[in-house]
């Protein structure tokens, strides 16, 4: 039997109970801190479940795809006509062009995949600052303390695998190379007006249970003498970074001391500024791109070709498509069905368009709107349904579309998250739910 119907029978034997505990478990989700803009973040009582041989092949393919990221981080640093395809801005550009004081371009990310008939597909990377990791980890923490968990853990043979302690070693590998030779006092910075605000406590909970001491603080609150950077009368020696470059640069004047010191050198920032070469959507773009061949190895651009959607920057011009060459504009314009328009630096799903959600007419207009502006086009993906019980609706299954996320750690992939969502969109900010991803093994 698998799993997905072992829960289901398990949660079938005694529903009435399992519907009866749904107020003590979000209770104990709330006091965890599984919270998101203040509403719940998991609302359906079931795993993600990936059978150990699944879980083998997402790490082999999300790694495959992480190696052609670098390869292709390494021929941007070297060919000006590739980098233009990121469609970085002049500070952007300035904020790039500084060493760390690491080899890493990209320490911590996250690869945001959909499950399709055709196995998981990857249609972006989170290069910058991915969130989720400490969600994750207490999420588990209570979802697997339920009695229902419990019951199906005495079925089958089951693993949940961290994403926080992955998460401190890559700081702490990178603070030695940059040339950290103390036990650092981390800050992890954002503005105090985001949603994930509640996570950064949890990772500093974390980092200071492992004996590092930590502060959360807002950029603004960074002060710089030109030597040293401190907070709230702190020196700071490593700064886990959550600010988004683009809503750094929007208030750079009064945030400006945390870009100033990593220039000099005088802090570890991670993830670096120049993590954004990657964090565009466009780096997709590029992985898939005309002209890949004179740097992307063959064998792993086959592998590329199976887990990344076709991937184009928005402009007028020839292309190749499934081995053919087309007008972009043109046939985009005219297949709406297969295509979806992102922006090329957003995130929770502001500025999509799904071609096959509007009718011409509207699709068009999408189009003008990414001509003008800075946008990718993707193929689309059919993504596969699966049925979870929601606890808002006395454990009635829904079905929902699974974002499944590998985090990657220097390269690595470090466990994954699970969020569920109606749409095309699952992400977190556009109100998708999250639910622990547990790996199944034999029955027992």
């Amino acid at each position: 039997m698998t799993a997905e119907a072992t829960w289901r029978d398990l949660l079938a034997a005694n529903h009435e109970d399992w519907v009866a505990s749904i107020p003590k478990l979000r209770e104990q989700l709330a006091d965890a801190g599984v919270v998101f803009g203040g509403r719940h973040l998991c609302n359906h009582l079931r795993p993600k479940f990936l059978s150990t041989e699944e879980s083998a092949n997402l790490t082999a393919v999300s790694e495959a795809v992480m190696s052609g990221i670098m390869a292709a981080k390494d021929r941007l640093l070297a060919d000006p006509n590739l980098m233009s395809m990121l469609g970085l801005t002049e500070i952007e550009r300035e904020m790039v062009s500084h060493d760390p004081g690491y080899s890493h371009i990209a320490p911590c990310v996250r690869l945001d995949s959909f499950i399709t008939d055709h196995g998981v597909q990857f249609v972006e990377l989170n290069g910058e600052c991915p969130a989720g990791p400490a969600f994750g980890d207490q999420l588990a923490d209570v979802f697997f303390a339920h009695p229902l968990s419990q019951a199906f853990a005495e079925r089958f043979e089951v693993e949940y695998v961290r994403t926080l302690p992955p998460l401190l070693e890559t700081l702490l590998s990178c603070y030695r190379e940059y040339g950290g030779s103390h036990k650092p006092t981390i800050a992890i910075v954002d503005y105090d007006f985001v949603p994930t605000a509640v996570e950064f406590q949890l990772c500093a909970d974390y980092f200071e249970a492992e004996g590092y001491p930590t502060l959360v603080c807002d950029p603004r609150e960074l002060e710089y003498d030109g030597e040293k950077i401190t907070a709230k009368g702190r020196k700071i020696d490593l700064i886990y970074k959550r600010v988004l470059m683009s809503e750094f640069i929007e208030k750079y004047e009064e945030v400006k001391n945390l870009y100033l010191a990593y220039r000099d050198r005088n802090v570890c920032v991670v993830n670096p500024f120049r993590s954004k070469l990657v964090h565009k959507k466009a780096i997709f773009a590029i992985l898939t791109s005309d002209c890949r061949d004179e740097w992307l190895p063959r064998e792993l651009a086959e592998k590329i070709d199976l887990a990344v959607p076709w991937t184009r920057n928005v402009k007028e011009g020839k292309t190749k498509f499934e081995g053919r060459e087309i007008d972009l504009t043109g046939y985009v314009a005219d297949n709406r069905e297969q295509f979806v328009l992102k922006p090329n630096d957003d995130y929770g799903g502001k500025g999509i368009y799904l071609g096959w959600e509007l009718d011409d007419s509207a699709w068009k207009s999408a189009l003008a709107v990414a001509l003008a502006g800075d946008y990718v086009v993707q193929t689309r993906l059919h993504m596969i349904p699966e049925h979870f019980p929601a606890m808002e609706d006395n454990l009635s299954d829904q079905s929902l579309y699974v974002d499944l996320d590998p985090y990657m750690y220097l390269g690595k992939m470090r466990g994954a998250l699970a969020r569920l969502g109606a749409g095309s969109l699952c992400n977190v900010s556009s109100g998708g739910g999250q639910v622990p991803l547990l790996i199944v093994g034999k029955s027992r």
